[in-house]
């Protein structure tokens, strides 16, 4: 039996750099705007937090049940719900019943929500801090856990210990070279 592979978000670790939107939008419209991209970075700048607001890939997906075009399927080798544009008829219903607000709309009013990038995600390489993870569902709530696990133990112990070299930080420079190769891999496409 195959695993199903999930993104996830390791809130404590997010800054709200925002590189994993322009990534994404990069990704799938060749061009650096962050409402084009599929997840989001809510910052609420006052308690100094960011939360990234992306498509859960919900088992039971209330915008595939909302859509009244049966435009939204389920793609068993990626694990994502995604939107066939050529059954969609701009109707938004999807964008409403999402409890996340997961799904957005283009210029155009066309709906957008992650598709796990057809299984390799960008904004998991460009993330500076790691703070996005995709995997095997089993291995990312592990990894979830257990980061979280340290973190209540060295809270506990003692208040400023650092964090183990096991939970490395990204270079910036390799980030920006991640985003550099999505632009100019976009660029040989002619989009």
């Amino acid at each position: 039996m195959a695993h199903r592979y999930i993104l996830a978000i390791d809130y404590e670790k997010c800054t709200g750099c925002h590189l994993c939107e322009l990534a994404c939008s990069i990704k799938h419209h060749g061009v650096v705007n962050p409402y084009l991209s599929r997840i989001t970075i809510i910052t609420k700048p006052e308690i100094q937090a960011s939360a990234p607001v992306y498509c859960l890939q919900c088992n039971d997906a209330l915008c595939a049940r909302a859509c009244p075009a049966n435009a939204i399927y389920f793609d068993e080798k990626i694990g994502a719900w995604l939107i066939d544009y050529n059954k969609c008829i701009g109707c938004r219903e999807c964008v409403y019943a999402c409890p996340f607000g997961a799904i957005s709309l283009t210029v155009k009013a066309e709906p957008i929500k992650c598709d796990l990038c057809g299984g390799d995600p960008e904004c998991v390489k460009v993330c500076p801090h790691d703070a996005i993870i995709y995997g095997p569902e089993y291995e990312v709530v592990r990894k979830l856990k257990k980061g979280k696990a340290v973190g209540t133990v060295y809270e506990v112990l003692e208040k400023g210990v650092e964090v183990p070299a096991g939970n490395r930080v990204k270079d910036a420079e390799e980030a920006v070279k991640t985003l550099y190769r999505i632009w100019e891999e976009r660029k040989k496409l002619n989009i």
